[in-house]
This record gives C-alpha cells, sequence and structure tokens, in this order.
C-alpha cells in the first residue's frame, strides 16, 4: 500500500513539474525584439502610415495620364415645351376653315358682280363658250379646302410642340492635362518624399520599440540577479542567526548581538519580497511590450547566468554616416526636400496651364435631325489654355512665403544634426563612464569578497564580533549589486550610443 502511494506521489510529482516546464517561456533578447516588432500598435500605425504613403504615390502617377469620366442623367418635366402659343397653334388647326370662308366670300363677290353688272353679263355670256373658262369656273365654284388644310395647320402647330417631358442625357468626357507649370512633376516628387518619410518614421518607431524592449530586458535580468543575492544574504543571515543562538547558550555571545542580527534578518526578508514582487512586475512589462498575456511564466536566457556577458567592440561610424543613418534627420532632410518642392507648386499657380478634352454627348430628345424623341450624339474636342495675368503681387507674395518655410526647414534640420552630434558625443562619454565604473566595482567586488571571507573565518574562530561580519555581509551585497548595475549601464550605454550613431540593429 506505501509502495503504491509512493509511486502515485511520484507520478503526481513529475506531472507537475512537466506541467511548470511548459507553462514557462524561456525568451532570449532577439525573441522579445521579435515579439515587439510584431505586436507594437505604435508600429502597425507607422506600417500603415508607410502604405497610405505608397498608396498616394501610385495615385500621383495618374496625373500623368488622361482622365476618362461619364455622366448620365434623367429628368421628367410636368410639361412640355411649346414653341407657339395657343392663339397661334388654334390659328394653324383652323387654317382651312378660315382659307374656305375666304374662297367663299370670293365666290359670292364674283357671283355678285355678274349677276348685277349687264356688261359683266354679256360677257359672261361670251366666255361660257370657252372650255377652259368653263372648267375655271366650275372649279372655283365647287373648290373646298376646308379639311386639307386645317389637316395640314394640326400638322404644322404638333411639329411645334417638343415632347420633353421624359429626357435623357449623357456624356463620355476626356482630359489630358498637356502643361501644369511643373505642379504634376514636383507633386508626383512630394509623395516620393512622403514615402520615404513614412519609412524612416517607422524605423525610428522600430528603435525606440528596440530601446524599450531592451531596457525592461535587462532590467529583468538586474533584479533577477540581485534577487539571488538577497536570497544569497537572507541565507547567510539565518546561518548566522542560527549561530548566534548556539552562541547565546554557550555564553560568548549576547542576546544584543542576537536582537541584532534577527533585525538584519527581518530586514534581508523584506528585501527580498520586494526583489520578488519588482522581478514579477518586471515581467509584466516585457510581457506587455512583446503582446504577451501579462500572467504568461516567462523566464529569460541571461536571467540564470551567473554573469552577464558585455559586446567589447565598439561600433564605427562617422559624421557622415550618422547624418545617413540617423532617421531622425532623414525625416527632416526629405522634409527640406518636400518644402523646396512646395515653392514650385506655389509658382505653378501662377503660371500658364494647357490641357486637351474631347467629348462625346448623346440626349433624347435630339435636335441634330430636327426635333425627334430619339437618341442622337456628336462628339467635340478641343484645347484649353489658362494664363493668370495680374493678381496684385499674390503669387509672388506666396512664392516668397513658400520660399520663407523652406529656409526655416533648413535651420531646423541644421539645428537638430548639431544636437544629434552632441548627443553621440554624450553617449561616447556615459560609455566610457560605464566602462570605468565597471571595472571599479570588479575591485570592490573582490575587496568584499575577500573581506567577507576573512569575516566570516575570525567569526567562526571566535576573534570577530557579529556586527563586523555583519558590515562585511552588508559590505559584500552592496558591491555585487553595484556590480550588476555596472554591468547593465555598460550594456545600454552601449545601446544607446548605437541607436544615436544610427547603427542600432
Amino acid at each position: 500500500m506505501n509502495k503504491v502511494l509512493k509511486n502515485t506521489m511520484l507520478l503526481l510529482a513529475l506531472s507537475l513539474i512537466s506541467l511548470t516546464a511548459e507553462a514557462q517561456r524561456v525568451l532570449t533578447l532577439d525573441e522579445c525584439h521579435q515579439l515587439a516588432l510584431e505586436n507594437n500598435k505604435k508600429l502597425k500605425v507607422a506600417e500603415e502610415e508607410v502604405n497610405k504613403a505608397r498608396y498616394e504615390l501610385y495615385s500621383s502617377y495618374a496625373n500623368y495620364l488622361p482622365k476618362v469620366s461619364a455622366t448620365g442623367t434623367y429628368m421628367h418635366n410636368s410639361k412640355s415645351l411649346q414653341l407657339l402659343s395657343n392663339e397661334n397653334i388654334d390659328k394653324l388647326n383652323h387654317i382651312g376653315t378660315m382659307a374656305q370662308n375666304q374662297i367663299d366670300a370670293y365666290r359670292e363677290e364674283l357671283l355678285a358682280i355678274y349677276q348685277n353688272d349687264p356688261f359683266a353679263v354679256v360677257s359672261w355670256a361670251l366666255l361660257q363658250h370657252d372650255p377652259l373658262i368653263n372648267k375655271l369656273v366650275t372649279d372655283l365654284m365647287g373648290l373646298n379646302v376646308e379639311e386639307a388644310l386645317n389637316q395640314i395647320g394640326e400638322e404644322v402647330s404638333d411639329a411645334f410642340k417638343i415632347d420633353t417631358k421624359n429626357i435623357y442625357a449623357g456624356i463620355v468626357s476626356i482630359q489630358q492635362p498637356i502643361f501644369a507649370g511643373g505642379k504634376i512633376v514636383a507633386y508626383n516628387q512630394i509623395t516620393k518624399d512622403l514615402k520615404g518619410l513614412a519609412e524612416s518614421k517607422l524605423e525610428m518607431q522600430q528603435q525606440e520599440v528596440a530601446v524599450t524592449t531592451e531596457q525592461a530586458y535587462w532590467q529583468i535580468v538586474s533584479i533577477a540577479n540581485k534577487l539571488k543575492l538577497a536570497e544569497s544574504y537572507t541565507e547567510s543571515l539565518r546561518i548566522l542567526n542560527a549561530d548566534v543562538e548556539k552562541m547565546v547558550a554557550a555564553g560568548v555571545a549576547t542576546h544584543s548581538d542576537q536582537l541584532a542580527v534577527k533585525v538584519k534578518l527581518n530586514e534581508a526578508e523584506t528585501a527580498l519580497l520586494k526583489a520578488q514582487n519588482g522581478l514579477a512586475l518586471s515581467k509584466m512589462l516585457l510581457c506587455q511590450i512583446c503582446g504577451l498575456p501579462l500572467d504568461t511564466d516567462i523566464v529569460l536566457a541571461d536571467e540564470e547566468l551567473d554573469d552577464v556577458l558585455l559586446i567589447s567592440k565598439k561600433p564605427s561610424y562617422s559624421e557622415s554616416e550618422i547624418e545617413i543613418n540617423r532617421p531622425e534627420l532623414r525625416c527632416l532632410s526629405l522634409a527640406n526636400d518636400i518644402y523646396a518642392k512646395k515653392v514650385w507648386i506655389t509658382r505653378a499657380d501662377y503660371l500658364p496651364t494647357i490641357g486637351a478634352f474631347g467629348n462625346y454627348v448623346v440626349s433624347n430628345p435630339s435636335c441634330f435631325n430636327g426635333f425627334q424623341n430619339e437618341f442622337g450624339g456628336m462628339w467635340n474636342f478641343g484645347v484649353m489654355a489658362k494664363i493668370p495675368i495680374f493678381h496684385w503681387g499674390e503669387g509672388y507674395n506666396k512664392i516668397r512665403m513658400a520660399k520663407a518655410e523652406a529656409k526655416i526647414q533648413q535651420y531646423t534640420y541644421d539645428d537638430t544634426k548639431e544636437m544629434i552630434m552632441l548627443q553621440v558625443r554624450q553617449c561616447e562619454t556615459k560609455l566610457s563612464e560605464a566602462n570605468s565604473r565597471l571595472k571599479q566595482t570588479q575591485e570592490k567586488l573582490n575587496d568584499a569578497d575577500e573581506n567577507l571571507r576573512m569575516a566570516n573565518a575570525g567569526f567562526r574562530e571566535g576573534v570577530v564580533a557579529s556586527s563586523v561580519l555583519d558590515l562585511a555581509q552588508t559590505a559584500w551585497l552592496q558591491a555585487h549589486s553595484e556590480y550588476i548595475d555596472a554591468k547593465i549601464d555598460c550594456i545600454m550605454a552601449d545601446v544607446n550610443l548605437r541607436k544615436a550613431a544610427g547603427v542600432l540593429k
């Protein structure tokens, strides 16, 4: 039974160890960099800014090409157009009636003349023997044009009524710029600079993320090593407390010595708890930077190292290389180019512009073969020129204003360049100071190790008081802590120098 229980406990222990190993995630500095670059929200925004600038560059090429557009419309009117008044239309509709009335009146007038004038009667009698005259008289007497002329008049009046209740129209247009004062070329070059500007800003953001990641990474390494020191110091105080208790029992130490050791032990345990909490919070910060859940159990590759290796090779760079490599200076240089091209664009607003155009227009009703309710169209083309003549000095002053803005940007570039060169020199000085401090802390560490060794040996022999041993332990702890800080300072000074010189990879 006991054997079965032991095997079960062993399996449970192995399972817990396996789960813990799986839950922990070991991260190197490069992996932290990669995770931070992949998950940082500001970097994603900067990447989209690059995409936006790229699309704007592509769209700027379209300004060189002809633009084609089509427009269509439909309109319904409550009334149709009418070119004649109602009175004139009524006259046209009854033109046959009016003509027939006039013919009838004229015929009655002739009959009255021949019936009342004797001479006309005799003449009429003589003319009746002429067949042609007889036919004309017969046709005149039987003439009836009312219906025919009324129909013609109605057709004419209908022709003057235009059916515009339903109107369809469409146009296909093409426009091609020929000369725009250099504005199109300047705008295309500006979009190229804007793309480069967005890329430089992305690189700046990437460097900021890299430096922030390194700071968080090495902070964890520093706290982890200090935690090990705190654990070692606390353990040594516990051993010392046990030894002092035995010495008090043996009568070779006082209760005051025992209380002093207990106070130091309590302080060490409190410091140990703070270091553990600080390590947990620092790991949460690194998880947030890397885009991992805050409760992810991570272990850094350098966290368990007894000593952190330093980069001995100093970065090489020149002033011209700094000017090329620093993304801030590249941004300002591109801004200089942009403002210089804005002068071109401002000048182009006051230069002649020339463009060609062509259209094809279709409509229903159409007027290309009379007025008909059918689709009809035509095409046209031409050239248009716009020449500014006089604007009361507006263009001249705007050009001077654009030039002033370009000069301001150039001065900003020069000032920033000087500040960056000063920053590089400051980082070089800080790196040199960090290396010197590291050497000093190394010597102090060796002295503290030897001092602690001698204090421990003297305490065991009974020739050194516990207070002296406590001072030696405190000095040892401080020396090791300063050594860790000096090493981390050297690493971060090197990172800051590489960033300042533009060679941070």
